[in-house]
């Protein structure tokens, strides 16, 4: 066990935990996404650079469809948004298992990052046949 990825672990939870709970913050209203009222206006750097959407536009108005309960419009912002989240979910109370039982680190098991990669890549393919469609 190591410090680093202990540290690691619990960075990474930490960041997706706050994902979750941002999105579970923001409202969804319509085909935005607002906070307090107000709409979060475009934030992909990709799409206000080049005028495309991304492999992940829509994602974070999936999350939050999804946090409030909305699952068809979670798949129609972004289809692989409720895998992504699940498996943020998954990662955030492994990370917790592993701190209680000072088990090793997630980060340093073979097979945690075997299925970080293979989600990853399935939520890019997800995308890119999302935007190839469109």
């Amino acid at each position: 066990m190591s410090v680093r990825g202990r540290t690691l672990d619990l960075v990474f939870g930490g960041l997706a935990a706050g994902q979750l709970g941002l999105a579970a913050w923001l409202t969804p209203s319509g085909d935005s996404v607002t906070a307090n009222g107000r709409p979060l206006g475009g934030l992909c750097l990709v799409h206000n650079l080049f005028g495309v959407d991304c492999p992940f536009c829509g994602m974070t108005r999936s999350f939050v469809a999804l946090t409030h309960g909305h699952v068809g419009a979670a798949f129609r912002f972004h289809p692989a948004g409720p895998l992504l989240a699940l498996a943020m979910l998954v990662f955030v109370f492994g990370v917790a298992v592993v701190a209680i039982r000072k088990a090793q680190p997630l980060v340093e098991r073979k097979r945690f990052l075997f299925a970080y990669q293979t989600v990853a890549i399935v939520c890019i393919a997800i995308g890119v046949f999302k935007l190839v469609r469109s």
